[in-house]
């Protein structure tokens, strides 16, 4: 409840003008961080990832999108 008085009150005072394509991408960045299995973040505020779920995430999207590149 407080979470969401300080927000809205922070929205008023500086409310966010970046274009919505802008705010959609970054919505959907975090979206795809927060589905990471394997992210940590230590104590030192670094973070850390195991590589092959990195490999796995790049294939499938590769896999996944490969129809919008043109073959020479």
């Amino acid at each position: 409840m407080m979470l969401k008085l300080l927000s809205r009150m922070w929205n008023t005072i500086s409310p966010d003008r970046r274009p919505e394509l802008e705010k959609q991408r970054e919505r959907e960045f975090i979206e795809v961080v927060n589905s990471l299995k394997t992210l940590r973040v230590t104590p030192e505020d670094s973070m850390s990832i195991d590589p092959e779920e990195i490999r796995e995430q790049v294939l499938e999207s590769r896999e996944r999108l490969k129809h919008f590149v043109r073959r020479p």
